[in-house]
């Protein structure tokens, strides 16, 4: 083990609070739900990195994002602000330059700052490199398998960096994403009796169905879902590793106390309430929910499970927060760990889980709607969904013309969303309640939707290829 996870609680707060600051990972898995986690209780061993990087520090249970698409959530996680106010709220977006990032913050701090990621929408020229000396996403990696290559790209550069300075990595592997191809022997790890028949991927590329098909009509057999679902894990698993490989090179190329942030952008529908294989269009718990891991030896309880609800708003100042630094504000964001002046007696200088929020928030996408989709029902933002959830209800707010379709679940007798409530007119005074709640929240309007952005051929075919189009 490294000398410097050995430094006292002490000495590191002194040194997160001064001059020496700890280094900074930020791991972020593309379409990642909380719940194919072993560290989240899912029994198939697709994490064993993940889980050991949980056990040494704070795993948030009921952690969401606040759209379910990458452009939107990752724009979150990076200023601390719910889309409405960071302005990318279309997954075509740019993350305007009027935001202040964390990766910013931390360049002004002294910081070496550097992403490697995989994802088009992250692309160089969306706004997402604000604050990064080097931004490494190459068009090659925007499909296919790619952790390892990123994981290499990431290590060489912290090899090859000076140490007199702290460095922020922000690293987004995109492996978990449509289309569920994992290579050997991810392929088969989770399902090695599977015989087939199964031909959804050559069927999708000659167009004998189209994956708005697949995504809300179900062409495959229960046997099938099965397998998919499968492969789904098996890109899970390749991540991890590619994640373990990551967490054992660093320690060979930092000197100082390293704090290790994981999430994801988003969940993924792998069936549930008939959404086979996407996300975005819907609020569910398998789209919203996700993992959250704050590690940092000597000022966080190992192994610490955390209750509160959280958003991914709340990533950025709970970062700067533990590095010390407390420059983001008027952002919707809070920290989600508290030192120990603030956590009360007890907590020997440590930081621990800070008071919940009250209520967390969520809203669809409006861009790419598959026309399979028979659930939507107004064109443009003014049809996007918005949700509102209290840790144990949860109102979804569904537009359509003539008034509002209204869900109302109870998650603690009905964790599946299976119940509506609302339909019955059951629980009035909660449903008003969180319908107040959402108002303060929702702000689109029933104007007519924006002209939609030209797309190119070549983008066209990307989109095809990661399942947003037809």
């Amino acid at each position: 083990m490294s000398p410097r996870l050995l430094l006292p609680a002490a000495l590191l707060l002194a040194a997160c609070g001064s001059g020496t600051r700890p280094d900074v990972l930020l791991i972020t898995v593309d379409t990642l739900r909380a719940d194919r986690l072993g560290c989240y209780g899912y029994a198939r061993t697709t994490s064993p990195h993940i889980d050991r990087l949980a056990a040494r520090g704070v795993l948030f249970d009921r952690a969401f994002t606040t759209l379910p698409r990458t452009t939107q959530s990752m724009a979150s996680i990076m200023t601390g602000r719910y889309p409405k106010s960071h302005g990318a709220r279309g997954l075509f977006s740019t993350l305007s330059p009027a935001n202040q990032t964390v990766a910013e913050i931390l360049r002004e701090a002294g910081y070496d700052t550097a992403a490697f990621a995989s994802n088009l929408f992250l692309r160089q020229g969306q706004g997402f490199e604000q604050g990064f000396d080097r931004y490494d996403n190459p068009a090659p990696r925007w499909e296919g398998n790619s952790a390892g290559a990123i994981t290499r790209a990431a290590v060489e550069w912290l090899r090859s960096r000076p140490t007199d300075r702290p460095f922020f990595l922000w690293v987004h592997y995109l492996d978990p994403h449509w289309t569920y191809r994992p290579a050997p022997p991810f392929d088969r790890r989770f399902d090695p009796d599977f015989a087939g028949p199964f031909t959804l991927y050559e069927d999708l590329e000659s167009n004998r169905f189209t994956k708005g098909q697949v995504i809300f009509e179900n062409r495959l057999p229960a046997r099938q879902v099965e397998h998919v679902a499968a492969l789904y894990d098996g890109e899970i698993a390749q991540v991890d590793a590619a994640v373990g490989d990551l967490l054992a090179a660093i320690p060979d190329a930092a000197a100082r106390p390293l704090l290790t942030v994981f999430t994801s952008d988003h969940g993924e529908s792998l069936g549930e309430h008939g959404c086979h294989f996407a996300h975005g269009e819907y609020l569910y718990q398998e789209t919203l929910r996700v993992p959250l891991i704050f590690v940092l030896p000597g000022l966080l309880e190992a192994g610490t499970r955390a209750s509160p609800l959280a958003e991914n708003v709340d990533v950025a100042p709970t970062l700067l927060a533990l590095a010390g630094i407390s420059r983001m504000q008027g952002v919707d964001g809070r920290p989600l760990l508290v030192s120990g002046a603030q956590g009360g007696a007890g907590s020997g200088g440590r930081f621990a889980p800070a008071p919940g929020r009250t209520t967390v928030f969520a809203e669809s996408d409006f861009q790419l709607i598959h026309p399979e989709n028979r659930r939507y029902y107004i064109p443009g933002p003014a049809g996007r969904w918005s949700s509102a959830f209290d840790g144990r209800y949860k109102l979804i707010q569904i537009p359509r013309p003539g008034g509002a379709l209204l869900e109302l679940y109870d998650l603690e007798r009905d964790p599946g969303e299976s119940i509506n409530l609302a339909r019955d007119g059951q629980e009035p005074g909660i449903r008003l309640r969180l319908l107040g709640e959402l108002q303060r929240y929702v702000d689109y309007g029933t104007g007519e939707p924006a002209p939609p952005r030209d797309i190119d051929p070549e983008e066209l075919e990307r989109l095809r290829s990661l399942g947003y189009v037809n």
